[in-house]
This record gives structure tokens, C-alpha cells and sequence, in this order.
């Protein structure tokens, strides 16, 4: 019975937090990008599928947590449509745009739709580095990291569908730490 309250409680909070994160952050900041735009308001339900899929993550990885053992299903079935909105994201934002973005630290503004991208490419990444905690040692995850997130940089430079950018690159590297430490703790607790 205090498991199910519990749960019940963890879903409740997942809930809020999934739909602070859509509403507040991830939606404004994505309705700045004109195709991201035009593609969500074809479908009617985008914000409540985005909320669903970030609640049920954090629900079911809570309840994995509280059991202390992960199924293989669930991580396989979240990285997969992770991925995919992973790479709508970054290879869909721009239908035509190529450039080079040298300041490491352009984030550091006061304007509050320049933070929430950097904390969007904080965020989108830290799913990626806990997905190599599951097998990579520090070295291998520095190394395995920064070849993802400068070959990524590359690709939307190279295809005209973003910008090459220091500062992307430190955020998203920050993620994929933050991500990749979280997993380390959760291990070291099963």
C-alpha cells in the first residue's frame, strides 16, 4: 500500500515536472524555429504526446530507482524515441542555414529565449550521456562525447541545417556529463 502511494505520488510529480519543462522551456524555445512550428501545428496533440513521454520517462525510471534494478526494455524503448526527437531537433530546426559561431560562452546573456536554448541543449543531452555510462569509463566517455557532439556540429554546418557552434558544444558536453554521473550514482546505489 505505501508503494503505491508512493508511485502514485512519483507519477503526480513526474507529471508536473514534464509539463513545467514542455510549457516553460522546451515548447517556447522550439515555437522559435518557424519549421518547428509549422510541423507541431499540424499535429493536435504534439504538447500532450511531449508531455506524456516525459512524464511516463521519469515515472518509469523513479520506479526502476525504487526496485534498484533497470529492464532493458525500458531503456530501450525510451533511447529509441529519445533518438528520434533527438535528431528532429537538431537536423530539422533550419531549412537552409550555414555558419560558424566562435564564442564559447554567448549564452551568458540576459535574454531569457538565449538561456532557455542553452538550457534546451543542456537538457537534450544528458539522456545521451547516461546512455554511456552504461558501458564507457571516464576516458572513453570524454572521448565518445565530444567526437558525437562535434560530429553533430559538423553535420549541421556541413548540410547547411544549422550552426558550428563552441558554446553548443560546451552545453551539450555539460549535459552529457550531468547525464553520464547521474548514471554512474545510480549504479553505484543497485
Amino acid at each position: 500500500m505505501r508503494r503505491s502511494i508512493r508511485y502514485l505520488l512519483a507519477l503526480v510529480l513526474a507529471l508536473l515536472l514534464a509539463v513545467f519543462i514542455i510549457q516553460s522551456i522546451a515548447y517556447p524555445t522550439l515555437l522559435q524555429y518557424e519549421r518547428f512550428e509549422h510541423v507541431m501545428a499540424r499535429f493536435a496533440y504534439t504538447r500532450e504526446t511531449l508531455i506524456a513521454f516525459v512524464t511516463l520517462s521519469l515515472w518509469l525510471l523513479y520506479i526502476q530507482i525504487d526496485l534498484k534494478r533497470f529492464s532493458m526494455i525500458y531503456v530501450y524503448l525510451f533511447y529509441s524515441v529519445y533518438l528520434f526527437l533527438l535528431f528532429v531537433v537538431l537536423f530539422t530546426k533550419a531549412p537552409h542555414y550555414h555558419t560558424f559561431n566562435w564564442e564559447l560562452f554567448d549564452f551568458v546573456v540576459r535574454d531569457k529565449k538565449v538561456l532557455m536554448e542553452a538550457m534546451l541543449n543542456v537538457l537534450y543531452f544528458v539522456p545521451l550521456g547516461g546512455l554511456y555510462g552504461f558501458k564507457a569509463n571516464a576516458v572513453e566517455f570524454v572521448v565518445i562525447s565530444l567526437l558525437t557532439i562535434v560530429g553533430i556540429e559538423t553535420i549541421q554546418y556541413a548540410f547547411y541545417i544549422g550552426t558550428f557552434a563552441l558554446s553548443d558544444i560546451l552545453l551539450n558536453f555539460i549535459g552529457c556529463t550531468i547525464g553520464y554521473l547521474m548514471f554512474r550514482k545510480l549504479q553505484s546505489i543497485r
